[in-house]
């Protein structure tokens, strides 16, 4: 076997440790004790403005329990208090010296005690898998320097994907609604809208990487959306944050989101906040023509 292809199974290899759903709900039989707690959010102390619109959008749609927003400097100070859960950056790094995994997050949790306050364990109820940009992969430590002002380094994120995240937690964990890994969505009334309905492609979903996690450059979108019949267009995600962030009434975008080496390719309808059309593909890098005419497909049967 040539040493590329073998040096391929291996990069594919790598990245198979674990897998996540783009969005975890779970250990909701805990949500009368986490509705008890308030709900720390570190941000950073300087910079403010830059990190103001993300401050705003969780008071905005988080409803669960009460905010209190610190300082970075003050988590380790706040990290084992009781009375407290926590929503903030997460990542996991494993290498053993012949494979990898790599993962960035953003996550609610609280410190469940069963009787006993030294044996109180981590108890996750959101988990919001993170794109990366290669940087990031190889380091997603780095995601405690970009802080809520990514910078570019995560695409899915912005102040209009994150208004959207928000009201998907917010509304799975108060209606007590699990999610679990990989899990489909399909909403066939909100479906059948995208044959009138103009759907906003991100311009990072254009881009293909290979296995090495290197850009190999940019996908035609008339090639991408050959067999979708229906409306789009092409936006930077300023553009498509701005939609999202403005919208007064329904909206929907393609959200594309890579963690590890799974493939989760949405349509979100970006007012409100939920998914219309949700798949997850293991072991792909990039999103393809064929996932774009499973698509149209869907848009066709819900009709």
């Amino acid at each position: 076997m040539k040493k590329t292809v073998l040096l391929a199974l291996l990069l594919v290899s790598l990245f198979q440790i674990k897998a996540f759903s783009q969005l975890m709900i779970a250990n909701l039989d805990l949500l009368s004790e986490f509705k008890k707690t308030t709900t720390l959010v570190f941000m950073p102390a300087s910079d403010t403005l830059k990190h103001q619109v993300y401050r705003e959008l969780m008071e905005e749609h988080w409803k669960i329990t009460p905010l209190e927003f610190l300082s970075y400097s003050q988590y380790t100070e706040y990290k084992y208090k009781k009375g407290y859960s926590y929503m903030l950056f997460g990542d996991d790094f494993i290498n053993d010296g012949t494979m990898f995994s790599s993962y960035v997050y953003f996550e609610l949790w609280h410190w469940h005690i069963d009787g006993n306050w030294e044996k109180r364990r981590k108890t996750q109820l959101a988990r919001m898998e993170l794109y990366p940009d290669p940087e990031t992969t190889f380091d997603p430590s780095l995601i405690y320097d970009y802080r809520y002002n990514t910078e570019g380094h995560i695409f899915n994120w912005t102040p209009g994907m994150f208004k959207n995240y928000m009201q998907l937690i917010n509304r799975f964990v108060s209606n007590g609604e699990k999610r679990t890994a990989a899990k489909p969505e399909l909403n066939a009334s909100e479906l059948k809208k995208l044959k009138d309905k103009t759907l906003y492609i991100p311009e990072y979903t254009l881009e293909q990487h290979n296995v090495n996690q290197k850009s190999t450059g940019f996908l035609d979108a008339k090639e991408l959306m050959a067999d979708y019949p229906y409306p789009y267009k092409v936006v930077s995600n300023d553009e498509l944050s701005k939609l999202i962030t403005e919208s007064t009434d329904n909206l929907y975008y393609l959200l594309f989101v890579r963690s590890n080496s799974d493939k989760y390719l949405a349509v979100m309808e970006g007012h409100e906040g939920h998914f219309v059309y949700h798949k997850h593909t293991p072991q792909s890098f990039n999103v393809k023509r064929a996932d774009i005419k499973k698509l149209a497909k869907a848009i066709v049967d819900a009709n």
